[in-house]
């Protein structure tokens, strides 16, 4: 037995020991093999062998020691677990002889975790499950998991759509709580946030709703009617924060999911189907209550006043993007003079407002969209290219002039309301933007974070045509938009100020910023929502969106498999040191090309980071270029689609 005296000395020799070492903290960040990285918390980052990587998971939380090999490179030995965020994962069920794993649908993870005999219910080899993490690996690079949800097996329809709810823990079910709200509200649909006399009575005013043929939950109505020097425009928004306060069990909800979010066939509503499609939405013949935004338009586009009403309405006609573009266009249909004459003024408006916007902001490229028809199983069946047509413009410059002003109406009256912002190019690509645009256009553009500034940018190089590279590179240096509550200016739309008012039955963020104006007006009182309750909200969205894109991708590689052999058109959307990326022209789908190839050293590849340029013995490759490929490959595990170009 050692005394007193040794073990001081054994501790202060241990002690010695790790002093003498580099210890530090960091993330664990996983690669595709079996290898991975520490980034370290003073920006270092350090390799983590196989053996060490097997000890943990993507993204904990570690304590390292720090070394250099031979190759002066920093490598990391595990010293201690701080943390682990992993506790709950969806994968695959999996048997191998006479072991059952699962394969964890993690990114990055890419090793099997053990499921114990007694933590696999009564789940089969590749079902789909959900897991939690009952061993973590790092005292002896043994994890288990165990089965605590079945979603289903490969063949149930719809599978995918569970699936992906699952992966991203989206909520799609109404407790007791929301249940019993929602009962009441059918039960009195008449709004509560006011009076019903208190409302302006607008139901006289023929407005109409112009959406697809399908949609249900109608959001907005509009009227026009021209003027001696312009028109007055009316855009009437459902309004379902007349029954759905913030503070009610639907309300803190819809806080909680954020968006209806429209996955190919359906969709995981923000507020329920009942309300979002018949009790709030502006059905054809029945009264609604609404926010009404009337708008005073000058000839040119300029919007000269504005106003706000709590109102009373009644849509007069459910009209279908086809229906009115057809009419627009001068075809003859059966409708009231007066709708006839409200879409004529309409037309006008939209077409002095996009005037507008091409002189003093911005108007993005057109593209389609596709919709994808689903069968009986809940597969795509088959993909439509929808090009806009005349109604869908008009539609969006009645939404778009109605966020501009609520968004001005906010900044001006100091109002927490949430805005919708875009800062431009992204912090760290700012350097290489300035340096590309100093060897494109020869002077100083000013603050590329000014409205005016990016505005005229934009606008020069969507009017050049041999700037077209450089503007659809510069395109990839932005970064996303965003919510927040300071008035920053929305410079992919080329706004000073903007707000999303015009789908609250659909975006939390609309129906917050509806309460913040019947505030104003002085029907009712709202509570902010807090700094910490934005960023949920912001977190959740983007889960949504990546959600939504995942299902999207998942489905459209079941449908192109049918197409292997296939060769379409389309145009480059990507350009990596390795290939091309490829949009097809009739039904979207993204398509990679591998041009390096690694085997052949004769072959002469140069690719240009700050360009995104890439010439294959002397064949380049760039942005929009048109090119024919062939369906080669499609792997449904990792959701790729490969091809190869067509002479």
């Amino acid at each position: 037995m050692l005394n007193s005296d040794a073990l001081s000395q054994l501790t202060q020799l241990k002690q010695n020991i790790r002093e003498s070492k580099d210890i530090a903290e960091g993330t664990v960040r996983g690669t595709k093999g079996r290898y991975g990285f520490v980034v370290l918390d003073d920006d270092r980052e350090a390799f983590l062998d196989p053996d060490q990587m097997n000890r943990v998971f993507p993204g904990d939380r570690v304590e390292v020691s720090v070394t250099k090999n031979e190759k002066d490179q920093f490598e990391a030995t595990l010293e201690k677990l701080l943390s682990s965020d992993l506790k709950e994962f969806v994968g695959s069920y999996l048997e191998r002889g006479k072991g059952h794993f699962v394969v964890p649908d993690v990114p990055m993870l890419s090793r099997w975790i053990f499921l114990p005999p007694k933590a696999r219910a009564k789940a089969g080899s590749g079902d789909y499950i959900r897991c939690r993490i009952t061993r973590h690996p790092f005292e002896d690079g043994k994890s288990q998991a165990k089965v605590i949800e079945l979603i289903g097996k490969r063949t149930d329809e719809s599978i995918e759509r569970s699936y992906i709810i699952n992966k991203f823990q989206l909520r799609d079910t109404w407790s007791d709580k929301h249940n019993e709200q929602l009962e009441s509200l059918q039960a009195n649909p008449q709004p509560l946030d006011l009076p019903e006399k208190e409302r302006k009575d607008f139901t006289d005013i023929p407005f109409v709703t112009i959406d697809s043929e399908s949609t249900k939950d109608m959001d907005d109505a509009v009227f026009a009617k021209a003027q001696d020097n312009g028109w007055q425009v009316f855009v009437a928004i459902a309004d379902p924060s007349s029954g759905v306060g913030l503070d009610s069990p639907l309300g803190r909800e819809s806080l909680a999911r954020g968006q209806t979010i429209y996955f190919p066939g359906n969709s995981a509503p923000m507020i329920p189907d009942s309300l979002s499609q018949n009790t709030y939405s502006l059905v054809e013949g029945e009264k609604r209550p609404a926010l009404v935004i009337e708008l005073n338009v000058a000839a040119d586009g300029t919007i000269e006043n504005y106003e706000f009403s709590a109102a009373t309405i009644c849509s007069k006609a459910k009209l279908s993007y086809d229906f009115v573009s057809e009419f627009l266009d001068d075809a003859k249909h059966e409708l009231s003079e007066e709708i006839k004459q409200s879409l004529t003024a309409l037309k006008g408006f939209a077409d002095a407002r996009f005037a507008y916007r091409q002189a003093n902001a911005l108007v993005m490229e057109e593209r389609p969209d596709y919709e994808y028809q689903l069968n009986e199983q809940g597969k795509i069946a088959n993909i439509l290219r929808v090009d806009r047509n005349s109604a869908q413009k008009v539609v969006e410059e009645s939404m778009l002039a109605t966020n501009v002003v609520a968004g001005q109406f906010f900044a001006n009256e100091k109002l927490t309301a949430l805005y919708s912002t875009h800062a431009g190019f992204r912090e760290d690509r700012l350097p290489q933007v300035t340096k590309l645009l100093a060897e494109e256009i020869g002077e100083d553009l000013g603050d590329l974070k000014d409205v005016k500034v990016y505005q005229k940018l934009i606008s020069d190089l969507q009017a050049d045509a041999e700037k077209s590279n450089l503007l659809s590179v510069l395109k990839r240096q932005l970064r996303p938009s965003e919510l927040s509550f300071e008035s920053n200016p929305h410079l992919g739309l080329g706004f000073q100020y903007y707000a999303n008012i015009t789908s609250p039955i659909r975006r939390f963020n609309d129906l917050y910023n509806h309460l913040v104006i019947k505030q104003y007006l002085g029907f009712g009182d709202m509570k902010p929502i807090t700094d910490q309750q934005l960023e949920t909200l912001k977190e959740q969205n983007s889960d949504g969106r990546y959600a939504c894109r995942q299902l999207e991708q998942w489905l459209i590689c079941q449908y192109m498999e049918q197409f292997i052999g296939s060769e379409y058109a389309g145009q480059i959307s990507m350009v990596t040191s390795q290939g091309v990326g490829i949009r097809l022209d009739d039904n979207g789908v993204e398509v990679f090309v591998q041009l390096r190839d690694r085997k052949n050293k004769e072959q002469k590849v140069e690719f240009n980071p700050e360009r995104l340029t890439l010439v294959v013995d002397g064949t380049p490759y760039v942005f929009d270029q048109p090119v024919k490929v062939k369906i080669t490959e499609v792997d449904q595990d990792k959701r790729n689609i490969a091809g190869t170009l067509v002479d």
